[in-house]
């Protein structure tokens, strides 16, 4: 069996609480997340572009930077990034090798997102890099990055999702995301709930490190209002390492920022002359600070190309986002576990709005291109957002 399809045998292996597989898979390995310094980024929305921002600052700084996120969308490597760029061919299949061997020795297999964060660890180690930025996969107690001793722990607004693993209260959320915060580390949130904001702090007390709530913002290239507030977060975070990563500047820390990209969040598209706005709002705290950026930049009639999971608020998101929008094409990005598109359009259609159920993804964006004067958004999973990349990138090439 090949490394890779090694790696995609273990899909569908769930998630299986608890850091010891990792811990001891990495021991066999040689303790590669010890080659280099790591900074964590959890929370529940945000991480991914906080993350990408941060790691452009490292880079422009002039450090060997791994990036580490997930879900990709159209490419596997884009989980693993150096240098700014996705990981070669070549380094991912070795990486993958040497986990393979590790697993077989010691009889221990991983999950599959557990394998996929190995293989981080390990190829930044053979990449020599610097310093990691480590997005956070789901919580943070026990999540398979928090294994490191990071210099910084970021942690971006926190709500409700994964209320099956996490807890069914926003305390209980917090305090398994406050889980990153680890002695040595300095903290930094831009959470403004008291209560959240005093769980993190008790726990920088208990050990000891340094605690900022970012308040302010900061310009940046990524669309939304809300993501000035990340990069915010990503800007003050550089600052506070000077004192580890003492070549992080001012100059850099700007040029970091304008050179951010980071698809798939409220990127907007040209194809045939008409735009689309693609956003992976995945949850209902998403949807929220996304749709403001809709009912102020998209020229109504509005048409809404909407996919979502099946263990979402489903209600909640559609009170949000539906009411902006004159049509509804319903989808199924990632079946089975995505909500039914019929289930969706007939929900839509209780509202008073127009709607349709096309289950496959990109027969939904045809249909939407082919609408006549509607301001098109893609919407309600990455795995849509995904899609919608994938075929629209497709479809400019062919222009």
């Amino acid at each position: 069996m090949t490394p890779i399809d090694w790696l995609d045998s273990l899909q569908g292996s769930g998630i299986r609480p608890g850091l010891g597989r990792m811990r001891a898979l990495l021991a066999a390995l040689g303790q590669p997340e010890r080659a280099y310094r790591s900074v964590i980024v959890a929370g529940t929305n945000g991480k991914g572009s906080t993350s990408a921002t941060l790691a452009s600052i490292l880079i422009e700084s002039g450090y060997r930077t791994g990036l580490y996120t997930s879900p990709h969308l159209v490419d596997l490597r884009e989980r693993w990034m150096i240098g700014g760029a996705n990981i070669g061919d070549e380094l991912l299949t070795h990486s993958i090798a040497l986990l393979q061997r590790a697993a077989a020795d010691t009889c221990i297999t991983p999950t599959y997102f557990e394998a996929l964060t190995l293989v981080a660890f390990v190829a930044f180690r053979e990449a020599r890099c610097e310093v990691a930025v480590l997005e956070v996969g789901m919580g943070g107690r026990l999540d398979a990055t928090n294994v490191v001793k990071p210099i910084a722990a970021l942690i971006t607004p926190i709500g409700f999702d994964h209320i099956e693993y996490l807890g069914r209260t926003i305390r209980q959320i917090a305090g398994e995301k406050a889980g990153v915060i680890h002695r040595g580390a300095v903290v930094l949130t831009t959470n403004d709930n008291p209560l959240v904001v005093d769980l993190l702090r008790e726990r920088a007390v208990k050990f000891d490190v340094r605690f900022f709530v970012v308040t302010e913002e900061h310009d940046t290239p990524l669309a939304g209002n809300f993501q000035r507030r990340n990069a915010a977060l990503a800007v003050r975070a550089a600052e506070e390492l000077r004192e580890v990563l003492p070549r992080i500047s001012a100059k850099a820390i700007e040029r970091g920022v304008r050179a951010t990209r980071w698809r798939g969040r409220l990127e907007r598209m040209s194809v045939g002359g008409k735009d689309v706005w693609i956003d992976g709002c995945h949850n209902a705290h998403a949807i929220a600070a996304v749709a403001p950026f809709v009912a102020a930049h998209l020229t109504p009639p509005r048409l809404l190309v909407f996919g979502i999971m099946g263990d979402k608020d489903i209600a909640d998101v559609a009170r949000t986002l539906f009411p902006h929008f004159a049509t509804i094409i319903a989808t199924e990005p990632y079946p089975p576990r995505s909500a039914r598109a019929e289930e969706l359009a007939a929900m839509a259609r209780e509202t008073g709005i127009d709607a349709v159920a096309e289950p496959e993804p990109r027969a939904a964006i045809e249909r939407a291109l082919a609408s006549g004067g509607h301001s098109i958004f893609v919407g309600g999973s990455l795995y849509l957002a995904g899609a919608a990349i994938e075929y629209l990138d497709e479809r400019k090439r062919q222009q």
